[in-house]
């Protein structure tokens, strides 16, 4: 159980990572105003990171030292974010969902807790503006804004060969 819940906190620390570089990068190429979101973003993640890895091993924490941002890459940093954001919403979600262990279902809850909110922080600065200018938020059709939910956790149609295969959990069907 112990190697499946470091495998856990390794994943997290990895997605977290790459959120990390993200920040830092949109830190090194944003404008002033953004600037010091993106550095504050970038900290944040930081200690985070740092006290996941005090859940592991020191060998195996040491081999997950912070890299160098990869060069500045031109783009809409905070656009890039949102998307990373919502993608680790979604991931740990599903291990949410998927898991039944209770360190495990703890340790998934807690990083969605944090994207969430990570994610509601991003929105709020995009949609300040901050991203679009004025002229081509003109020159376009204003978008539907939407928020997806959660979700529902729903059983598939008893009749269906989806519900029959979640029945027999790794027999051989019957349904031919």
């Amino acid at each position: 159980m112990r190697e499946l819940l470091a495998e856990a906190v390794r994943l997290v620390v990895g997605v977290e990572r790459k959120s990390e570089t993200l920040y830092r990068r949109g830190a090194m190429a944003a404008e002033d105003r953004h600037r010091s979101f993106f550095q504050r973003l970038a900290e944040e993640q930081a200690r985070r990171i740092e006290a996941l890895l005090r859940q592991l091993p020191e060998a195996e924490a040491a081999a997950h030292e912070p890299g160098v941002p990869p060069s500045c890459l031109a783009g809409d940093h905070l656009h890039q974010a949102m998307l990373d954001k919502r993608f680790s919403i979604d991931l740990y979600a599903t291990f949410c969902r998927c898991f039944k262990e209770p360190g495990l279902c703890r340790l998934f809850e807690t990083a969605l807790v944090v994207a969430r909110r990570e994610f509601r922080v991003i929105t709020a600065e995009y949609l300040k503006g901050g991203c679009r200018s004025d002229a081509t938020a003109t020159s376009r059709p204003q978008r539907r804004n939407h928020q997806r939910g959660e979700l529902p956790n729903r059983a598939p149609n008893r009749h269906s060969p989806l519900f029959f295969a979640m029945q027999d959990s790794g027999r051989p069907s019957r349904i031919g």
